[in-house]
């Protein structure tokens, strides 16, 4: 059992009490099957990362109360569906820092597990992450961000049976009532440091991102035949060896055929552009995360690259941001005060 599943078990007074969670954000490589030829669909790759991240103090209260500078309708609106499984009375959340909307960090799943922890802990449900991540409808497409919240590091799960379980390419927030796939594999990362880079370009959800799941799917087969031969022998050997430059030429691949390069050509050019500059400056490896528009680079010299990468931002027509983090080995934070 995790740390984090050891302290939602633990009994407290909720009178006076506080509740500060810190989520990581996770980077997702690939979606690995995309055809459903062999009976299952999706799969995923990805990363826990440091930030950015979500910071959440909550305090019981007698009704729903939420300081937020981007989340409030979205809090809200999970606050409401776990109140009617639930019953508790209230609570007060202050969103103390915040992940980008709509930008390839996982959002909406540390969002969703990260408040439902809150709740769980100030009024003593004993719930595991399981449980928060089925009452609050995450996982319908990839396991990654669950993992990542309950022990971050690096995450492989083996996606859902097709078609009983999961009837449809969609993403979760369209797929229905779909469980959460199994983990396969989880395992620490090496201390490299990575650099975000987030150039300011289009913001892929909603129902952009349904349709291009409902017109570009099934992918081919072989799509998903290349991408888990390359995870398999290259990738995973990469990571448990602590190979970087196997681990970046992997990570440069994927961003060359299937849904990740669907996804890299739904934004325009931006996006293949700033990874040309990247590789062409110093990173070994850069890839995008999800629909973007973050993206992770790896290399040797991070702190001269990451002072490029500003410079090269501020080329293009809306600009952007960048900052180096760490892989999360551990997952989300719980403190009570």
């Amino acid at each position: 059992m995790s740390g984090l599943a050891d302290t939602s078990r633990r009994r407290m007074n909720t009178d006076g009490n506080s509740v500060t969670i810190r989520t990581p954000a996770r980077l997702h490589f690939a979606l690995i099957d995309l055809n459903g030829s062999l009976g299952r669909i999706d799969g995923s790759i990805g990363l826990a990362v440091n930030d950015p991240h979500f910071e959440i103090v909550a305090t019981a209260a007698d009704q729903i109360q939420i300081e937020s500078t981007q989340y409030k309708e979205r809090a809200g609106g999970i606050l409401e569906k776990l109140q009617a499984e639930y019953g508790f009375p209230g609570i007060n959340l202050q969103f103390v820092s915040e992940i980008p909307p709509h930008s390839g960090f996982g959002s909406g799943t540390q969002l969703a597990l990260g408040i439902a922890q809150a709740v769980n802990t100030l009024y003593n449900l004993s719930l595991s992450v399981a449980d928060l991540a089925a009452a609050v409808g995450r996982g319908g497409t990839s396991g990654i961000g669950i993992t990542a919240f309950e022990q971050g590091g690096f995450i492989l799960d083996g996606g859902h049976r097709y078609p009983d379980q999961k009837s449809s390419f969609l993403p979760s927030s369209a797929a229905g009532n779909v469980p959460a796939p199994p983990l396969l594999l989880r395992h620490p990362f090496p201390d490299w440091e990575l650099l975000i880079v987030i150039p300011r370009c289009t913001h892929i959800s909603g129902e952009t991102e349904v349709q291009l799941f409902k017109t570009l799917c099934p992918q081919p087969r072989s799509t998903a035949e290349q991408l888990s031969h390359l995870i398999l022998l290259q990738l995973l050997p990469a990571i448990f060896e602590a190979d970087r430059r196997a681990f970046g030429a992997a990570i440069n691949e994927i961003q060359t055929f299937g849904w990740k390069k669907v996804e890299i050509d739904a934004q325009g050019g931006v996006l293949q552009q700033t990874l040309d500059f990247l590789r062409e400056n110093g990173a070994i490896g850069a890839g995008v995360s999800s629909w973007g528009p973050a993206i992770f680079a790896i290399g040797n010299a991070l702190p001269a690259l990451k002072e490029r990468t500003e410079a090269f931002l501020q080329t293009l027509p809306e600009g952007g941001s960048c900052f180096i983090t760490q892989a999360n080995n551990v997952g989300a934070a719980v403190k009570v005060t």
